[in-house]
């Protein structure tokens, strides 16, 4: 996390959401990141995380659709990637890389790979996607 900090063509830290209990407990967080897709710029959701005792009980999703909010928000952002479970994400209107042409240069299975796009007015970049460095891969 702190590589990913440090990384200021990746940082955004007014996309990093963190999920507290009433009593200020931190229950989980959810961070958007830049990434890029054939050298356009694009957001990447992740790192997601929950603290075990929390999980199953909304404090994730709630991060997520908060990040997802305030990267809606942002002027000029199209797109949001993520590679995670195919059953959790699409909850969120996420739906396969591959059908927009959008793909990563490792191996995982298709379905794990999707995208958000954040507007319809204007066209989507296709290709590869890279992340940050911190993510080592």
């Amino acid at each position: 996390m702190e590589a990913l900090r440090a990384d200021e063509s990746a940082w955004l830290p007014e996309l990093s959401v963190v999920a507290q209990t009433p009593d200020g407990t931190i229950a989980g967080y959810a961070l958007i990141t830049r990434g890029w897709v054939d050298g356009e710029p694009v957001l990447t959701l992740a790192p997601c995380a929950v603290r075990p005792e929390f999980q199953r009980q909304g404090a994730g999703a709630a991060a997520i659709r908060a990040a997802l909010e305030a990267a809606r928000a942002r002027d000029g952002e199209r797109l949001v990637t993520v590679l995670g479970h195919p059953e959790y994400y699409p909850r969120f209107g996420f739906t396969p890389a591959s059908g927009f042409g959008i793909r990563v240069g490792f191996e995982v299975p298709d379905e794990a790979i999707m995208v958000l796009a954040l507007t319809e007015d204007r066209p989507l970049p296709t290709g590869t996607i890279r992340y940050p460095e911190a993510f080592g891969v």
